[in-house]
């Protein structure tokens, strides 16, 4: 068995990741149509691009295989956010699921669709982006449905593995642990800055599931929240008090803060109908994450009401987010300076772009724990 020698505990309480619409789904842009304002990040249509952000770099992949394809390949890049050149390149013949920088390496999640059970977890140098470590990962007997399968938290690397919680060591990679999620069909992680506390979300085939706090070390079931969706609820914090939830129901979705020690939430289940500043309901799309030590709701053609930067604990809108097509645009990452997103393409591709962040979402740090403790 895979991973053997671990300590496997069983659970018994109760999605790169942006939910980005399909590639070929919406309407091309028009010939000549300009960038944004600070410009694209590569000048082709790219199938399925997703992105992470450190520094000057920008790690970059999308599926170079056709759509449709059983055997999926793909490209990852390191791209000089400055330029827009590329730098460094790697090719796999599987799909990337996502891409986390971590104790001087980049940890990479990657399944494929033609061999059932061949998730693996790579290291790679992150300038060079060769391959300097190879781990296993299934087979997990579930589908890796998160927005975020990789976390820093307790001092090691948590990975999501559908229905299992793994834990690895770093820098060296040791496998140390593995957490069964019992009846779990897919999972998402979040943790703080900190790396001190790691959160769970995980769900049944049905969507029925729970937001958990668990030991950042051992993995121990510390509290636990019900939800229910159609996948693994994705979880972003905590942040102060403050764990962010994105839930799809099928028809809907919604945004809820739960508090981050105890995992209720305030004012009990977040229902349809019942928009509050903890509360945001919209599409299936609609999705809530940190960055700058702020809170970015977004959901595509969700207009002034679902698109804004806020306070990470109250909630409280400070300003609309504004992209130039904001019924087909798709935030893909955000920063504390910039916001990344694809916009239609030709055929099956999508452009890469970046805007500023709105100048009132610019707030010096210090105003925003001033915030934290007031809220």
């Amino acid at each position: 068995m895979l991973l053997s020698g671990l300590v496997l505990v069983g659970c018994g309480s109760a999605p790169l990741g942006t939910r980005a619409a399909q590639p070929g789904s919406r309407t091309a842009a028009p010939p000549g149509s300009q960038p944004s304002s600070l410009g694209t990040v590569l000048a082709r249509a790219l199938l399925d691009p997703q992105l992470t952000v450190t520094g000057r770099w920008i790690y970059l992949w999308w599926q170079v295989s056709p759509p449709g394809s059983t055997a999926v390949r793909s490209e990852l890049t390191r791209v000089d956010m400055a330029t827009g050149k590329i730098q460094a390149i790697q090719r796999f013949s599987a799909a990337i699921d996502q891409v986390l920088p971590a104790s001087g390496s980049l940890w990479v999640a990657t399944s494929t669709t033609s061999v059932p059970g061949a998730e693996e977890l790579l290291r790679l140098n992150p300038d060079t982006l060769q391959v300097t470590g190879r781990w296993p990962l299934g087979p997990a007997n579930a589908p890796r449905l998160a927005a975020q399968l990789l976390v820093v938290a307790g001092g090691g690397l948590w990975v999501a593995d559908g229905n299992r919680l793994l834990r690895f060591s770093l820098p060296g990679g040791a496998a140390t642990t593995a957490i069964v999620l019992a009846k779990a069909a897919s999972s998402d992680l979040a943790a703080n800055a900190a790396g001190t506390v790691l959160i769970v979300g995980e769900a049944d085939a049905g969507g029925s599931g729970a937001v958990q706090r668990r030991d950042p070390e051992t993995g121990a079931l510390l509290a636990t929240y019900p939800v229910l969706g159609v996948a693994a609820p994705e979880v972003a914090g905590p942040i102060g008090s403050a764990v962010w939830v994105s839930e799809a129901t099928g028809m809907m979705g919604y945004v809820q803060r739960l508090e981050a020690t105890t995992m209720t939430a305030e004012g009990g289940t977040c229902n349809e109908g019942a928009t509050t500043s903890t509360c945001v309901e919209g599409t299936n799309g609609i999705f809530a994450r940190l960055a700058g030590g702020l809170l970015w709701v977004t959901d595509a053609a969700g207009g002034n009401a679902r698109n804004y930067c806020a306070n990470p604990v109250s909630g409280r809108k400070i300003a609309p987010i504004t992209l130039p097509e904001p019924a087909e645009d798709v935030v893909l990452a955000i920063t504390a300076e910039r916001i990344f997103y694809t916009t239609p393409g030709s055929k099956a591709g999508e452009y890469v772009r970046q805007e500023a962040i709105p100048r009132a979402c610019e707030q010096p740090a210090p105003e925003r724990s001033e915030r934290h403790r007031s809220d």
